[in-house]
């Protein structure tokens, strides 16, 4: 069975189901729940101490946010450091950025001890304005990062081709492919007594001695579980409360390698745009753009986001047509530091990382450090500025109120729209898809590209939101908590741990 895929992933273009569903109960150390950068980076660093390891995915490894990423690995996360020393310290600031930093070392570290043929380069990162009023922010913002004793550079030359009014340059930073980088961690977690699971769902975990994870086939006990499945499914620590989804799109086409950029870039002006470029397998490179975020479940036309970056590509870089279209949902903590740690106070069995805020390739290879010396009893300097049971009113209560009012908003609005749903079911044509209410009840309705109807529940089985259609991707979202459903219903993304349920076709006049 081939996991749901929604679009066209660079990254995941030559990835398939290598490990098999788990069917039998079984023991192991520590459980991981979740196969990309944070769990397979996890899995791997506890086996490397001797633990017994088994990582399930619900799908099929990296086809989580991992295989729809950028895949940059940097500091450079945007105007990051002026927000944290304001909000925060320098101290703070600092801490943000050797952890970040450690993260980038530890990935070049993992594959040059393992020889991983993952296409990792070390590169630049810029984050730049083009206009003068974006520019002060730049300048600022490399006087903070140096606060922070990052080594940044003020500087307008670059590779792009087009120029710039100002940007931060920070050197040694890396790129790479992360579905080969997870797929050569797999292989390395999969032995001598270590297991990795794919098409193998969790749906539910118990504290104790020992833990138990209930899977969709089978169970397994073990003394520590990570739950690593970007926002947690256990809803326990409060932390789709405490942390909201983002929708972000990119497209990739090719370029000619003397044109192509080799550093990594962000810009500070609106629409934001992510712009870097990765080999091809045949001597030329790949340029991957990036941006046109928005709240999942909420946008009626999807399509001009994929085209407005097309449209990018084409004006700035001469590249004609996009070859990949992928899109993902992450997620922003309220006081712009992930959480990392326990899932609940007092309880050191159950682990959790989410919040990375788009930038996960960094933040989820730092957490799965943080969460391996945590099981193995080390200390780690950056716990407590990263806890994952922190609520601090003081940095975060405003956004919390705010963010949290967007879904209460969202909740009640989706359940009192009264469209004519006979008439809106009547109108789909192949490959569209509408919420229809009908007879008091709303459903998730589309056509395939056959023209047949499909109808699903359209409460999100998470915490009951209405979802909603993107036509681009022809996908259910919803816009609460970033849960994410195949067209057919098929679960893809978290926090919800079960499909869209079918109905039965309503009564239409």
């Amino acid at each position: 069975m081939a996991p749901p895929r929604l679009n066209r992933s660079l990254w995941l273009e030559d990835a398939a189901v290598n490990y098999p569903r788990m069917t039998d109960d079984l023991e192991a150390e520590v459980v991981v729940i979740g196969g990309g950068i944070t769990g397979m980076t996890a899995a791997h660093l506890l086996k490397q101490a001797g633990k017994t390891v088994a990582l399930i995915e619900t799908n099929a490894i990296g086809f989580g946010a991992t295989g729809y990423t950028t895949a940059k690995l940097t500091v450079g996360h945007s105007l990051i450091y002026a927000d944290l020393i304001e909000s925060f310290g320098e101290d703070t600031a600092r801490l943000y950025a050797s952890s970040n930093q450690e993260a980038i070392e530890r990935v070049g570290a993992l594959v040059a001890e393992h020889a991983i043929d993952c296409d990792f380069e070390v590169a630049s990162n810029f984050v730049y304005a083009e206009s003068a009023e974006a520019a002060a922010d730049v300048r600022k913002e490399v006087g903070a990062a140096r606060a922070a004793g990052v080594a940044a550079e003020l500087t307008t030359d670059t590779d792009l081709p087009y120029e710039v009014a100002a940007a931060v340059r920070v050197d040694e930073q890396a790129q790479f492919h992360p579905w080969k980088y997870l797929a050569a961690l797999a292989r390395l977690v999969n032995a001598e007594g270590s297991r990795v699971f794919e098409l193998t769902r969790a749906t539910g975990v118990h504290s104790g001695t020992p833990c138990v994870v209930e899977t969709s086939s089978g169970r397994i006990r073990a003394r520590h579980v990570i739950v690593a499945t970007q926002l947690p499914f256990l809803d326990r620590g409060l932390h789709f409360a405490k942390a909201h989804p983002m929708k972000s799109y990119a497209v990739a086409g090719s370029i000619d390698e003397d044109r192509a950029p080799r550093g990594m870039y962000i810009s500070v002006d609106e629409p934001i745009r992510s712009i870097r470029s990765t080999p091809d397998g045949r001597g030329g490179r790949v340029l991957i753009v990036g941006g046109e975020g928005h709240k999942p479940g909420d946008e009626p036309n999807t399509h001009a986001r994929y085209q407005r970056l097309e449209q990018f590509m084409g004006d700035r870089f001469g590249i004609d047509q996009a070859e990949y279209r992928w899109s993902t949902h992450d997620y922003s903590p309220v006081d712009k530091l992930p959480y990392i740690g326990r899932l609940s106070r007092g309880d050191d069995r159950l682990l959790v990382a989410t919040g990375f805020a788009k930038w996960g390739m960094t933040k989820g290879t730092l957490a799965a450090t943080m969460l391996t010396d945590a099981i193995l009893g080390r200390e780690n300097k950056y716990a407590n500025l990263y806890d994952a049971n922190r609520l601090d009113a003081r940095h975060s209560a405003v956004a919390f109120a705010k963010e949290n009012a967007k879904v209460a908003g969202f909740f009640f609005r989706d359940r009192l729209r009264q469209e004519d749903g006979d008439d809106a079911v009547r109108a789909l044509a192949p490959g569209e898809g509408t919420v229809a209410r009908i007879g008091g009840k709303q459903y998730a309705v589309s056509r395939d590209d056959s023209g047949e109807l499909r109808v699903l529940s359209a409460r999100c089985t998470h915490l009951g939101c209405i979802v909603g259609w993107n036509p681009a991707d022809h996908a259910w979202e919803c816009p609460c908590h970033g849960s994410r459903f195949a067209a057919d219903g098929t679960l893809v993304q978290g926090p919800a741990t079960e499909d869209l349920p079918a109905r039965k076709v309503p009564q239409t006049r």
